[in-house]
């Protein structure tokens, strides 16, 4: 043996890496893989978001071909992992550390992109113009030499909403709240909202002559219920311009209503929830009496439907907020329509005319907290009501997402059949071939302005469109 070799000693204070280490680390991520993928360990109703989580999607060939069925399966893993509310509640300790204000903004959010001036459209504006709407300015003439500088927008005549007091801005980010209420912020996409709008030209366009093609752009509560002024102040995208870019880039065959001036001067009524991100009963009800005006129809007052109340409702941003104490919890109004009225639930396999699926109650009485699925009991591929009242074959089409479940209800004082197709769920037909299956006199898009201007809103929207 060599005597001038010596042999190496770890460094002090250094010890050599224990190969069980690595192997414990390995174990655990299997383990974790393997606790992830046992089903009924998968929760289905999140507790502290108060919502009903993704389902495991159901199989049909259309879906497999088109990638939607992937798609969900991804939607629905990441949805269900387990001890999802413990890390909710986990997070929401740590950011509730960062400070206390009566205006709190939490989350974060990318920026948007600049919402550009209405273009004068090509074709002679149809029913869906509004003169006396202008949020946005005009451009300029062509021969202005040099183009003046935008005017300050006046103050708004009528404000039943928030009063923004001077307060401490904590953060940027994705939920504001504002005392007793928590608003979604607001954004906008330009390559997203072409494509929701040029979908829905090609649907009037593919139906005209067969069908009317009404849009229903819902708002967020930011946009109704804060000041332009504030919204501006803090980065939000003032949606009213969003509506009137769309309706410059609609068809001038689509009847297009305006949320925002229908709802507007109700804004001191309660037309949305103070700890959710969707409108009331109350506050679809305006936008109905809207549609009402386009299509040439008397709007049913709500005297005449059947109210009642559900309480407590703890909404989608009420466990988002970090002083979530501070919110008014909210009570769900519902009217049940007057009348010989049925609701039917498919949620199978094809819809045919002889398979509405199960009879559920209209106003569903939701034991949890999450009465917002008093309406439809949720968000389901196909609901049809049948007014045994009206017997004249009248039909409709909605294609909706949640923001559409109680705002489906009203049409059934004008049509003997409403069909509800929610855009997520429903993989069986296309637009024209619900039409023409169902012989459909109007078809309505009902969409919240976030899901018409992301990517698989307006995707999944300009698939269904032919």
């Amino acid at each position: 043996m060599d005597s001038n070799r010596k042999s190496k000693k770890p460094a002090p204070g250094r010890s050599k890496p224990s190969p069980g280490a690595g192997a414990i680390f390995f174990i655990v991520l299997a383990a974790v893989t393997v606790l992830a993928w046992i089903l009924p360990l998968r929760p289905t109703v999140s507790e502290k978001e108060k919502r009903n989580l993704e389902r495991f999607p159901d199989f049909s060939v259309s879906s497999l071909l088109s990638g939607d069925y992937f798609e969900q399966i991804g939607l629905w893993f990441s949805d269900t992992f387990p001890g999802r509310d413990i890390w909710i509640q986990l997070s929401q300790g740590i950011e509730s550390l960062h400070g206390r204000s009566s205006v709190m903004i939490y989350g974060t959010m990318d920026a948007g992109d600049a919402i550009p001036v209405a273009a004068e459209p090509e074709v002679t504006p149809g029913p869906t113009a509004r003169t006396e709407s202008a949020s946005l300015p005009k451009p300029a003439e062509e021969a202005a030499a040099t183009p003046e500088p935008a005017p300050t927008p006046e103050p708004t005549p009528f404000w039943g909403g928030k009063v923004i007091e001077d307060e401490e801005l904590i953060t940027l980010g994705a939920v504001i709240q504002v005392g007793d209420s928590a608003y979604a912020y607001t954004g906008f996409s330009k390559t997203y909202s072409d494509i929701y709008a040029d979908a829905i030209s090609r649907a009037a366009e593919m139906l005209d002559g067969r069908c009317r093609v009404f849009n229903v752009f819902v708002l967020h509560s930011t946009t109704l219920m804060l000041p332009r002024e504030y919204r501006e102040s803090i980065g939000c995208a003032c949606e009213e311009d969003i509506l009137e870019y769309l309706e410059s880039r609609l068809s001038d065959k689509v009847y297009n209503i305006d949320t925002f001036h229908a709802l507007l001067p109700h804004n001191n009524e309660y037309i949305f929830f103070h700890g959710d991100h969707h409108w009331t009963a109350l506050g679809a009800w305006y936008a109905y009496e809207d549609w009402c005006r386009l299509a040439g129809v008397e709007p049913v007052g709500l005297d005449k439907y059947t109210e009642s109340i559900q309480e407590p409702f703890y909404g989608s941003l009420y466990y988002k907020a970090n002083q979530a104490k501070k919110l008014t919890v909210d009570k769900v109004y519902a009217y049940t329509p007057p009348g010989d009225v049925h609701l039917y639930i498919h949620n199978g396999e094809k819809d045919t005319r002889e398979k509405r699926g199960y009879e559920q109650t209209l106003i569903t009485e939701i034991r949890g907290t999450d009465k917002y699925l008093c309406f439809l009991t949720g968000d389901l591929p196909m609901c049809t009501f049948v007014n045994n009242d009206i017997t004249d074959g009248s039909a409709c089409l909605i294609l909706k997402n949640s923001a559409g479940n109680p705002f489906c209800y009203y049409f059934t004082q004008h049509y003997q059949y409403v069909y509800v197709l929610d855009y997520r769920k429903y993989f069986f037909r296309s637009m024209t071939d619900f039409v023409d299956y169902y012989d459909v006199d109007d078809v309505i898009f009902c969409f919240s302005a976030g899901q018409a201007q992301s990517a698989a809103g307006s995707g999944r929207i300009d698939y269904f469109v032919r």
